[in-house]
């Protein structure tokens, strides 16, 4: 993992910053007593910044957009202070609690009213596959984050701003919880019911979605983290579609699936997917996959090498 950690008086420091991070941008308009500061560490293919700064106008245009850039998809929340965002002919005012996308290869500009605070999850456009053309019809535009989905993917962007320290598996397993839950968010795939959410069952969630891949995931495990009875954990997650233990069963199966069927893990051997996902008796796994989805690991392994689209259908099948 790398972390970068700094504190910018000048903007021109602040704009270097983050070009290298974001790509080639501007920073222009600064407060008369300009300061930031400009945190990120990345996780898997992803990176997430957290910024604090004095009131400023970032743009990306024409003269700083080039073939060579890193292309993302940018999520932002904002935790304190006011900004105007603008791209694709759309433009939207944020308040706290509010988050928004934009798409580095397009022009966009942000524009800081004051002191702000926020976290940015940076995110390959080539993970988001053919949703991406739904995520751009949502750029510019405000969502909520104080509940539901987006109440969700704010406690993932926290767990992002603690960078997870010394869990590398952790952290690849949280990039990938990130961009289903920006999916869920911007693409229309989440499900249709989304039951009543609570900050705790959130946190949990996410905790789940960022260790999937341990074999010691558990219901104890859960709660004794965080420090609750594994009867009131089962209790947080009574009246949704699933239970606690059929939903993270159902979650690992559902990135088990994916890797069956992605052209580049075809050489991976189905055992080595199954333990990517915590799952290390295989003995079954056929049988669950066939009364899940329909089809047994064979059969998957048979289909037609096609690019999957790189994140789970329904990453928020609440338990």
């Amino acid at each position: 993992m790398d972390t970068n950690r700094g504190r910018l008086d000048a903007p021109e420091s602040f704009e270097a910053a983050a070009s290298s991070l974001f790509a080639p941008l501007r920073v222009t308009d600064p407060a008369p007593a300009f300061h930031a500061s400009f945190d990120h560490t990345t996780l898997g293919p992803t990176a997430v910044a957290h910024i604090r700064a004095t009131g400023a106008t970032v743009t990306r245009d024409d003269r700083t957009i080039t073939s060579t850039d890193q292309e993302w998809v940018h999520l932002t929340l904002l935790h304190s202070g006011r900004i105007g965002v603008s791209q694709d002919g759309r433009a939207d005012t944020l308040t706290p609690g509010d988050l928004f996308v934009c798409d580095n290869t397009r022009p966009y500009r942000i524009i800081g009213d004051g002191p702000t605070d926020m976290t940015v999850l940076c995110v390959p456009r080539t993970s988001l596959g053919h949703h991406l053309t739904a995520v751009g019809r949502h750029t510019a535009l405000a969502v909520s984050a104080r509940s539901g989905i987006g109440g969700l993917l704010r406690h993932a962007l926290a767990a992002g701003d603690d960078a997870l320290p010394g869990q590398s598996a952790a952290r690849t397993h949280l990039a990938d919880a990130l961009t289903a839950l920006l999916l869920a968010t911007f693409a229309d795939t989440a499900p249709e019911r989304v039951p009543v959410a609570t900050d705790l069952a959130d946190r949990i969630r996410v905790y789940v979605l960022a260790h999937l891949g341990d074999p010691r995931l558990s219901a104890e495990r859960v709660a004794r983290r965080h420090q609750l009875s594994v009867r009131y954990l089962h209790t947080l997650f009574r009246g949704a579609d699933l239970t606690f233990t059929a939903w993270v069963r159902r979650e690992r199966l559902l990135r088990i699936r994916r890797d069956l069927l992605d052209p580049a893990l075809a050489g991976r051997s189905t055992a080595a997917i199954a333990a990517r996902w915590g799952v290390l008796d295989t003995k079954h796994l056929g049988r669950a996959l066939k009364r899940e989805f329909g089809e047994t690991v064979v059969d998957l392994r048979r289909r037609p090498r096609e690019t999957p689209s790189g994140e789970p259908r329904n990453p928020l099948r609440n338990p």
